[in-house]
């Protein structure tokens, strides 16, 4: 993915449930769980039928770390793939800093240099969003963070931006993936009704 993608989805259900639309993408590492771990980027809410909603998913990435439960938090740095940070203490106090390149062209590393009750929990942010997360890194570990162009959409009777899958309500756990290689524009569209279920498609793309 080589630039922003402008993303404009359309309801064209007949669900009157009016169930949240979301989308995510995943942590391309083979232990990642979507279902234990994914992070509902955008939430889509009460567009009806005939109805649209456009948002762009950037190709600009930022990353920030917490602690204490979330009530402490680094600034956010731009996150460039194949680089490294890490948490550390300096004279001010706990920061996040770069430092040097990831293990893998491929990936964004974080290491944790500090000991603090629970570790940290390392973000990463697309359009201010948080789109992934990884709960817990203790002293002397590391975060892997590894993208692909890729978002999956799915339903859900309660789910707000920012949470894990774990503990929203979903529909179903199937998802559909949208592939954005070499796309700039895309229109999604939901289709179905309750007795066939409801499915996703890509209307059209460029």
């Amino acid at each position: 993915m080589s630039s922003n993608v402008n993303i404009k989805y359309v309801n064209h259900s007949m669900n009157l449930d009016q169930p949240s639309v979301f989308v995510f993408t995943k942590n391309e590492i083979p232990s990642f769980d979507a279902l234990r771990e994914g992070v509902a980027w955008r939430v889509i809410n009460k567009v009806g039928r005939g109805s649209s909603c456009d948002f762009t998913f950037p190709i600009s990435t930022e990353i920030s770390a917490s602690w204490n439960d979330g009530c402490c938090r680094t600034a956010m740095l731009p996150a460039v793939i194949g680089s490294r940070f890490c948490v550390a203490k300096d004279s001010t106090g706990i920061v996040l800093r770069s430092d040097g390149n990831a293990s893998s062209t491929t990936s964004i590393d974080v290491c944790s240099d500090i000991q603090t009750p629970g570790g940290v929990s390392v973000s990463l942010y697309k359009d201010g969003r948080v789109v992934m997360t990884k709960q817990v890194v203790s002293y002397n570990q590391k975060a892997t963070f590894v993208l692909h162009p890729k978002l999956y959409w799915g339903l859900a009777s309660e789910i707000q931006e920012g949470d894990q899958l774990s503990s929203a309500v979903l529909n179903s756990d199937s998802f559909f993936e949208q592939d954005l290689e070499g796309v700039s524009e895309v229109t999604v569209g939901l289709y179905g009704n309750p007795e066939e279920g409801y499915r996703f498609e890509v209307e059209s793309q460029k």
